[in-house]
C-alpha cells in the first residue's frame, strides 16, 4: 500500500526506487534555494554597498514566508495535482532567484525571500508525502524524521559553504545561477517522470483570509526588522524601530482577535495553543535554536582572534554533517527499541552542553582552528536528536486538522523568531562586553606593563629596520598595542559569553530531569494526514 501511494503520482512505468531518486534530486534545489545567503554577505555587502544586517534580514524574511505557508496549504492540495504544484512553485522559484541575481535592491531581494520560502514549504509538503512512505515503512513519524531531517539538515550546512565557495572563487550571484540550473534540471525531472492528473485546477483566493495573512506577515516582519536591525539604528533611538516596535503589539493583538472571532475557517487555529506539550516544545525549540546561535561567537574568533578569512569559518559547518548522520543513526535506533523521547531531548540537548563546555575550556589567543571541529561535530548531532525529537513529541494531544497548525507554530518559533532573536542577543551581548573589556584592558597599558612595554618597543624597533619614519614606527606600535588589547578583550567577551550559556545549559538538563520524565513515555507516532 506504501508503494502505491508513493507511486501514483508518478508515470506508471517508473520503479520504486526511481520515484525516490527523482523526488530526493527535486528536493536539493528546494532545500538549497533561498532568496538570500549568509555565506556570502560579506562579498554582498561590499558588492552593493549594503550592511550584514540587510542581507541577514532577506535570510529570515524566508523562513517568515515558509511559515505562512502552512495554513494556506490544506486549501491548495484539494485543487492541484502535486505535479501541478511542484511545477509550479519550481518555476516561481525559478523567476525570484533570477530577480534576486540580476537586482542590487535588497529590499526586492527580502520580498523575494519572504516568496522563495512561501512557495518552498509547498514543494516540501509534496515531495514529503511522495517518499514518506518509502522511508518509513512502519508509518510511524519516529522513523521518517530519523531518516529525513538528516538530508534536509546536510543540505542546509551545503548551502552556507557553497554560498560561501561561488562568491570567494567567482562571484556571489553565482549561487543564484547555479541553483537556477539545478531548479530547470527538476523542472525537467517532474515533466518527464510525474504522472499527469486530471484533476480541476483553480485558486481558491476567496476561502483564503488574506487581511491575517497579511497581519501575519507583517507581524513577523516586524519582529525580525527590530531583532536584525536594533544594533545598527541604536535600537529606540531610530524612528523606525520604534514604529516596528509599537507594530509589534498591535498587529498581534489584531491577529489573535481575528483568529478568535472569526466566523469562518481561522486563519491559524489557536487551539494548537491549549495543548501543553506543543507550547513546551514550542519553547524548547526556540531554545535550542539560541544554544545553536553560538556560531555567532565562532565566526567572531575564527575571523578576529584567528585572523582566519569568512571562507574557513562556513567551512566549520562541514564539521557539523558527521554529527547530523550520526544523530540519524541513534534516533533510528531509539525509534526501533522504542524508547522514550525524553532521553532524546535530554541527550541533544546535552550535546549543544558540551559543545558550549569545549568552546569555553579552547577558545584562546592562542587557539587552533581545529579545536572548533569537535563543538561543530556536537552541534549538528544534537541539533539533529532534537529536530527529531521535538517534532515528535509536539503532536501528542493533537487533533488531525490541527497538526498543520502545529507545523505553523513550530517553523516560526523554530526557524524564524529564534535564530533571528538568539542572534540578535549574542550579537549585541558580545559587541556590549567587548567595548567594556576593552576600556578596563586599556587601563592598564602603559610603560610599567612589561607585556605592553615589550611589545610596543618590539614593534617600534622593526618598523624603524624596515625604513619608516619615527613618527610612522610609533603608529605602527600603538596600533600592534591596539590590536593586541582588541584580540584580548574580544577572547574574555567571548569566554564569558559562553560560561554563561554553559550555566543555562547545565539547568536547562536538570530542568527536563524533573519535567519530561514525570508525563507518560512518548515512544511511536504515528503518520497523520499532513503528512499524506
Amino acid at each position: 500500500m506504501a508503494v502505491n501511494n508513493s507511486s501514483q503520482h508518478f508515470r506508471s512505468w517508473v520503479p520504486q526506487w526511481l520515484v525516490c531518486v527523482v523526488a530526493l534530486l527535486v528536493l536539493i534545489p528546494v532545500m538549497l534555494i533561498n532568496g538570500a545567503y549568509t555565506g556570502s554577505s560579506v562579498d554582498i555587502s561590499g558588492a552593493l554597498g549594503v550592511l550584514s544586517e540587510d542581507i541577514n534580514m532577506a535570510y529570515y524574511a524566508a523562513s517568515a514566508g515558509m511559515a505562512i505557508a502552512y495554513p494556506i496549504i490544506p486549501l491548495i492540495k484539494p485543487v492541484a495535482t502535486s505535479k501541478t504544484i511542484i511545477q509550479v512553485v519550481l518555476f516561481c522559484q525559478f523567476i525570484l532567484s533570477w530577480i534576486c541575481a540580476i537586482t542590487t535592491s535588497m529590499e526586492v531581494i527580502t520580498i523575494c525571500s519572504f516568496f522563495i520560502g512561501y512557495f518552498k514549504a509547498f514543494t516540501l509538503l509534496e515531495i514529503i508525502a511522495i517518499i514518506m512512505p518509502i522511508f518509513s515503512p512502519s508509518n510511524t513519524r519516529n522513523e521518517f524524521y530519523s531518516k529525513f531531517y538528516p538530508i534536509t539538515l546536510t543540505l542546509g550546512q551545503l548551502s552556507l559553504v557553497l554560498t560561501a565557495e561561488f562568491a570567494y572563487r567567482y562571484q556571489w550571484q553565482h549561487m543564484y545561477y547555479f541553483l537556477i540550473a539545478l531548479l530547470l534540471f527538476a523542472m525537467v525531472l517532474v515533466v518527464i517522470f510525474m504522472a499527469f492528473g486530471r484533476k480541476l485546477i483553480r485558486i481558491p483566493y476567496k476561502e483564503i483570509d488574506w487581511y491575517s495573512f497579511f497581519q501575519c506577515s507583517l507581524l513577523f516582519m516586524c519582529i525580525l526588522y527590530v531583532v536584525t536591525y536594533g544594533k545598527t539604528n541604536d535600537w529606540f533611538a531610530s524612528n523606525n524601530i520604534v514604529v516596528a516596535a509599537v507594530l509589534i503589539p498591535i498587529v498581534g493583538w489584531m491577529f489573535i482577535r481575528r483568529q478568535l472571532i472569526t466566523d469562518g475557517r481561522p486563519f491559524v487555529d489557536l487551539s494548537v495553543m491549549k495543548n501543553r506539550n506543543s507550547v513546551v516544545v514550542y519553547l524548547f525549540s526556540f531554545i535550542m535554536m539560541f544554544f545553536a546561535s553560538f556560531t555567532i561567537l565562532t565566526a567572531s574568533y575564527v575571523n578576529s582572534v584567528l585572523r582566519l578569512d569568512t571562507t574557513r569559518s562556513n567551512e566549520l559547518y562541514l564539521y557539523m554533517i558527521p554529527g547530523i548522520i550520526l544523530g540519524g543513526f541513534i534516533c533510528y535506533y531509539f525509534f526501533k527499541k522504542a524508547i522514550r523521547m525524553a532521553w532524546l531531548i535530554f541527550i541533544g540537548f546535552s550535546c549543544f552542553t558540551l559543545a558550549i563546555g569545549l568552546l569555553y575550556f579552547n577558545v584562546e589567543p592562542m587557539g587552533l582552528y581545529e579545536d572548533l571541529y569537535i563543538p561543530m561535530f556536537l552541534k549538528g548531532l544534537g541539533m539533529l536528536i532534537l529536530f527529531v525529537a521535538l517534532a515528535v513529541y509536539a503532536i501528542q494531544g493533537l487533533e488531525p486538522q490541527q497538526l498543520i497548525y502545529n507545523a505553523f507554530f513550530l517553523i516560526g518559533s523554530r526557524s524564524v523568531l529564534a535564530p533571528a532573536v538568539g542572534s540578535s542577543i549574542l550579537s549585541n551581548w558580545l559587541y556590549r562586553l567587548q567595548q567594556q573589556n576593552t576600556v578596563h584592558l586599556s587601563e592598564s597599558v602603559d610603560q610599567l606593563n612589561p607585556i605592553a612595554n615589550s611589545l610596543y618597543s618590539q614593534t617600534y624597533t622593526s618598523s624603524l629596520l624596515k625604513g619608516l619614519s619615527i613618527e610612522d614606527a610609533q603608529r605602527m606600535a600603538i596600533n600592534a598595542l591596539y590590536s593586541k588589547v582588541q584580540i584580548q578583550a574580544l577572547t574574555i567577551s567571548i569566554k564569558e559569553i559562553l560560561g554563561y550559556m554553559l550555566i543555562m545549559g547545565i539547568i536547562l538538563l536538570v530542568v527536563i530531569l524533573l519535567y519530561f520524565f514525570k508525563y507518560k513515555p512518548v515512544t511511536l507516532v504515528a503518520v497523520g494526514r499532513d503528512m499524506h
